[in-house]
């Protein structure tokens, strides 16, 4: 595996002006399951040790944390003898085409070679070219002892525009769904968010955030990262003035 070689995902922080690097931003451990998503969280782990499952996929509706579950595999992965060996592509990336992925698959030597495609079926150009790329990547991931992980809204049985040839394939592997958490479950894991990054809400601060977040746990998560990249460090109290002027609400 001479040539492999770990390609970071997208500095997606560095859009909203965070101090946190991405493995630390997207660990498996800042994955906050509740507990709808303890089962899914727990397969996670477990596939990125490389000695479970060779193919999983994640699914669920937009900001539900497939990203944040994939990228924390993807950072997790084990390092080979030789050098680092995961791969992570993204669709919506421009730069992140059929022929790039086909050409890093041609490079796939020994195992264990991990693969991570995130939002595999929102692909809006060329999107025969795409799933025949990923089809090829399966085929040479299996040939060679390699792992794939995935991420898409649905499973591969309820995608109609995914081929059969594929959707078949990745329905060999472990498919897990995240589930959206109830009011009470988002609070507490609002909680735990906070607690892990050092940062005290007030009941006010947490009101607000839950009343106008969506309670999207992706939404949540992106904004206390933002908050702890505020404060000084070793924590401190955020009320709503400090919290209004970070998300910029712009309310009085």
């Amino acid at each position: 595996m001479k040539n492999a070689r770990k390609i970071i995902a997208p500095r997606l922080q560095g859009t909203l002006g965070l101090k946190l690097d991405e493995k630390r931003l997207y660990s498996l451990e800042r994955f906050y399951p509740g507990n709808a998503n303890l089962l899914a969280l727990s397969a996670a782990k477990k596939f990125a040790t490389g000695k479970f499952q060779r193919v999983v996929v994640i699914t669920g509706r937009a900001k539900c944390g497939k990203s944040h579950l994939l990228k924390g595999i993807f950072h997790t992965w084990p390092s080979g003898s030789d050098g680092q060996n995961a791969f992570f592509f993204n669709p919506k990336n421009r730069t992140n085409t059929p022929e790039q992925l086909l050409n890093q698959a041609v490079e796939i030597g020994g195992g264990p070679v991990l693969f991570c495609i995130d939002n595999l079926d929102q692909q809006h150009e060329n999107e025969k070219e795409w799933y025949d790329a990923v089809f090829t990547l399966f085929n040479k991931l299996a040939d060679s002892g390699g792992f794939l992980a995935v991420a898409l809204r649905h499973s591969p049985a309820n995608s109609p525009e995914m081929p059969d040839y594929l959707s078949s394939r990745l329905l060999t592997g472990m498919v897990v769904s995240l589930q959206k958490p109830d009011a009470e479950e988002t609070r507490l894991i609002l909680v735990k968010m906070a607690d892990d990054r050092a940062v005290s809400l007030t009941p006010r601060a947490q009101k607000f955030i839950l009343e106008r977040s969506g309670r999207s746990i992706g939404d949540l998560s992106t904004l206390m990262d933002r908050l702890e990249s505020e404060i000084d460090p070793g924590g401190g109290r955020v009320g709503l003035q400090l919290l209004r002027r970070v998300i910029d609400w712009g309310e009085s």
